[in-house]
């Protein structure tokens, strides 16, 4: 199976996004700067303006790999106190510097579990909040004004950061689900595809390099007891019987049709392999073809030529028969292959073997349908109808 899975994100939603993060974080910080000039005078505005631009190698240096987890990592921890403490050196010596929590207030939540955020908010606050309670009244009202400010844009960025987290770990448990399940499929559809595979050779050398070779050996154990002429014949027997194996063997390997189809028609295949049981046998085999002959898929000329080689080898093998029958009908629909003997039969149940289940398999696959009548001391009868 050729399939793209689904990429895997190293990194959650939090950690993306780099280059717009960056942006945000110096343009709120340019603007701190900014009005920290407007703002403020002699040597305070000289450190606050020197604290916030500290902020700047701290984060390049530190704080771009801090990242979250759990429990938070020490240079997360680290990072955070440097900016807390930066900031509220800014802070102490110019109130307006605290513009930049803006950039620093998101950050921290998106580094820091929702507990850890809010003590980091409310530390950040610190300062803006003795100053209120030490200022005059109107830098009391301005002071609490951009400390209200500032929590509530803390608050409702802080909740939309820890949903786009949530989010973002569920999805990502998805991602590694699925990858995880059409891994496993791919397994299975592996292992079945071998399976099924495997079953096929299997069911192919029975039929034609394991047949080919019992054959072989009858032949050869016929020649040790037979008169010097016939023992000769029997030998040429299994000569060509093996070069017939060897061609099997090699059409097999190439993935090739049976040699007995190629460049022949499956009635002449058939008409065949009678024709050779009754010479290599002392069975009377007859041959008979009913309806008009016509093409058939290759799949379903194998099936049928298959079947007549397992019924022909049973015959020869186990079924002690003085007479055999091949009769091939082609029907409106599909085609019939019977093949009858007048050998021992057996009972109602047939006997267990991987040639006959291979048969079943073969037809069942093909839509057919597989039918055995038998009786002690009456013979066998083999009815196999596969649909065109």
């Amino acid at each position: 199976m050729s399939e793209t899975l689904p990429h895997v994100p190293d990194e959650h939603a939090w950690t993306q996004g780099v280059i717009m993060r960056d942006a945000y974080y110096g343009v709120v910080l340019a603007g701190s700067v900014a009005v920290v000039w407007g703002t403020g005078a002699g040597a305070g505005r000289v450190v606050s303006i020197a604290a916030l631009c500290a902020l700047v190698p701290w984060y390049c240096v530190v704080g771009r790999q801090a990242r979250r987890d759990d429990p938070v990592p020490t240079q997360t921890i680290c990072y955070q106190l440097g900016v807390l403490g930066l900031l509220m050196t800014a802070q102490v010596t110019t109130l307006t510097s605290s513009v930049v929590l803006f950039a620093l207030v998101p950050q921290s939540f998106m580094l820091l579990p929702i507990g850890w955020g809010v003590l980091t908010l409310a530390l950040f606050n610190v300062v803006p909040v003795v100053e209120a309670v030490s200022a005059p009244s109107f830098g009391v009202v301005a002071v609490a004004g951009m400390v209200v400010l500032c929590v509530a844009f803390g608050g409702q960025f802080s909740w939309w950061i820890q949903r786009i987290i949530q989010q973002s770990r569920e999805r990502a448990d998805l991602i590694a689900q699925l990858v995880t399940t059409r891994a496993e499929l791919a397994e299975s559809e592996r292992q079945a595809g071998m399976l099924a595979e495997r079953q096929r050779l299997a069911m192919e050398i029975h039929d034609t390099l394991a047949q080919g070779f019992a054959s072989i050996l009858m032949l050869l154990e016929a020649a040790e007891s037979a008169p010097p002429t016939q023992a000769r014949v029997h030998r040429e027997r299994a000569a060509r019987a093996a070069r017939e194996n060897l061609v099997e063997a090699r059409a097999l390997v190439a993935a090739q049709p049976p040699t007995e189809l190629a460049g022949s028609s499956l009635p002449d295949a058939l008409r065949r392999l009678v024709g050779r049981l009754g010479e290599e046998t002392s069975v009377a085999t007859s041959w008979e073809l009913t309806g008009e002959p016509r093409g058939l898929h290759a799949a379903i000329e194998v099936i049928v030529l298959r079947c007549a080689q397992e019924a022909l080898t049973n015959v020869r093998r186990h079924a002690d028969a003085a007479r055999a029958a091949l009769h091939l009908r082609y029907l409106p629909g599909g085609v019939r292959l019977e093949v009858s003997d007048d050998g021992v039969g057996f009972d109602s149940t047939p006997p267990a073997g991987f040639g006959l289940a291979g048969m079943r398999e073969r037809v069942r696959h093909a839509g057919g349908h597989l039918a055995i009548r038998s009786t002690p001391g009456s013979g066998t009868v083999l009815i196999v109808e596969v649909p065109a």
